[in-house]
């Protein structure tokens, strides 16, 4: 019989109820070095697994290769590095410490804890701070598994920057990541953590490494992982993604099923089947079944013990998701869930000192360890783009006030490593670039206007802001310069909105980029 226990509410209320301290780790299994010690453990603690698939907010406090000891209440008395040396004998004196009136002092009990830590006003990153960290990942390693944040960074810096280095390290990471891709199955080979949210954040990797890119093999692997998704993840019946495929429970993550909305939204425009179709149920279904106004998201629909709202992670990847929904679409409707999603953010979660998101909505009932103050640097930085889309696509100032804010607070609060600050970074120099404005005149639904459309989210333009017109709407039409002798036709605008080039065929939306590209300076103001 296992002494693990997942983290829920009933396993805390038995740690006090009995008077005994917590020995909490991350993942669905204990680490062997832990096993090694269960009858120790089980005699003197509550065993306790933060499974980072069901509560991503309890393994953010623990962190990888960790455990946490905690007192009755859950407040934290240590950290402990695994493997630790001499657990098993060190167990007793950290359940008597655990359970004493006074803190203990001591390295394990001061380590790190990824809380808000307290700091004197400081100056946003200014551009020689974010081109040190995009600089310093086209020589970082990739490591045996790259991350798609650190991928997406390389992206940038290949894009936006022309960082011949940064283009070689994104190909060395892609060709990394497809060598983990199995071809038999279709599907990356198992790995720990949600396989829905695996192939989704890889999806829209790869589709976006080929619009940058055009290289053929590039849109070959994220054919392959759209297929996946929509192949072995789509549940038609529920019209959502499963967190993974048969015979595993049947589980629909909000998280994962905004990633892979975002993703399908990127494929729709290469013209793959079903994808459209599959992203605009998806969004249906995170807006009507897992969104409660007053309380957030629910992290996951399905499973047991999965009743989580108001994570941070799961609302940025909803907001992301719907504007890019109505990038891909015209749909306002998208645009403005967004914007509620993040009106609810800044009620619940912001970081009313510093600037910035603490990662999640802090209940009554909570342990004293989920009420610790924490600001995750890449979940921030997906927050951050988000106010920076919204900025532009509403035209709302205060967006444009949180962002630079919440960078600076955000930002300052992260460790000193290019990694962790890769996505700050990027959403900093974005900000800094300034918008790509186009003005599509035309009515979405149509299907010269859809194809207009798509030309243009088939290019690797990530500050792209995209108006779109009634063609009928000949007051605008006029106050802009946007007459022509037919509709639709896109139009590219500088930063003071004046025309600089249109076009009404697919094959002429290249040129309309180029030139706002060419007429848009790095490091001006929009």
């Amino acid at each position: 019989m296992t002494i693990w226990l997942d983290w829920t509410a009933e396993a805390f209320a038995r740690a006090k109820a009995q008077g005994r301290p917590i020995l909490a780790t991350v993942g669905p299994f204990p680490s062997e070095h832990l096993k090694a010690a269960e009858e120790e453990i089980g005699l003197r603690f509550v065993a306790v697994l933060a499974d980072p698939q069901t509560r991503p907010d309890a393994a953010a406090r623990i962190g990888p290769k960790h455990a946490l000891i905690l007192d009755p209440e859950g407040a934290r008395r240590a950290v402990l590095p695994l493997p630790y040396p001499a657990l098993g004998e060190s167990l007793a004196r950290l359940a008597f410490e655990a359970v004493s009136p006074l803190r203990p002092d001591g390295p394990a009990a001061s380590a790190w804890t990824g809380a808000v830590r307290e700091a004197d006003t400081v100056a946003a990153p200014d551009e020689a701070k974010i081109f040190g960290v995009l600089a310093a990942l086209g020589t970082l390693p990739a490591g045996p598994e790259p991350d798609p944040d650190f991928v997406s960074a390389l992206l940038h810096g290949a894009g936006e920057r022309g960082d011949a280095e940064a283009f070689k390290a994104l190909t060395r990471a892609l060709e990394l990541r497809m060598a983990g891709w199995d071809a038999t199955r279709r599907s990356f080979l198992p790995a720990p953590g949600s396989s829905l949210s695996l192939h989704a954040r890889w999806a829209a990797v790869f589709w976006d490494a080929h619009a940058l890119t055009g290289e053929a093999r590039w849109r070959t692997a994220a054919e392959g992982i759209t297929d996946h998704l929509l192949r072995a993840l789509w549940d038609v019946s529920a019209g959502a993604f499963r967190r993974a495929g048969k015979p595993e429970p049947v589980v629909y993550p909000a998280d994962g099923n905004a990633l892979a909305a975002s993703a399908l939204f990127r494929a729709h425009a290469f013209g793959h089947p079903g994808a459209g179709d599959a992203a605009l149920k998806a969004l249906s279904f995170l807006q009507n079944r897992l969104y409660d106004p007053l309380l957030g998201f629910q992290h996951a629909a399905g499973g047991e013990g999965e009743s989580v709202f108001g994570l941070l992670g799961d609302a940025v990847a909803v907001a992301l998701a719907f504007t890019d929904g109505f990038l891909a679409t015209g749909i306002k409707a998208h645009r403005e869930f967004s914007d509620a999603t993040m009106r609810f953010l800044f009620q619940e979660l912001w970081e009313r000192d510093g600037g910035g998101f603490l990662d999640r909505v802090c209940r009554a009932d909570d342990p004293a360890v989920l009420r610790e103050p924490h600001l995750d640097p890449a979940l921030n930085a997906a927050a951050l783009e988000i106010c920076r889309r919204l900025h532009h696509l509403k035209g709302n100032h205060n967006y444009r006030r949180w962002l630079e804010w919440g960078l600076k607070g955000a930002w300052n609060a992260a460790p000193d490593d290019a990694r962790v600050r890769a996505g700050l970074a990027r959403v900093a120099d974005l900000h800094a670039r300034g918008r790509m404005d186009f003005e599509l005149v035309g009515r979405p639904g149509e299907s010269k206007t859809d194809a207009l459309l798509a030309a243009v989210n088939r290019l690797y333009l990530p500050r792209k802001v995209i108006s779109f017109v009634d063609p009928d709407d000949q007051d605008y039409i006029l106050a802009h310069h946007l007459g022509a002798e037919s509709y639709p036709r896109v139009f590219g605008c500088g930063a003071d909105l004046r025309r600089l080039a249109d076009a009404g065929d697919p094959e002429g939306v290249l040129a309309v980029a180029e030139a706002v590209a060419h007429a848009v300076k790095p490091g001006g103001a929009p």
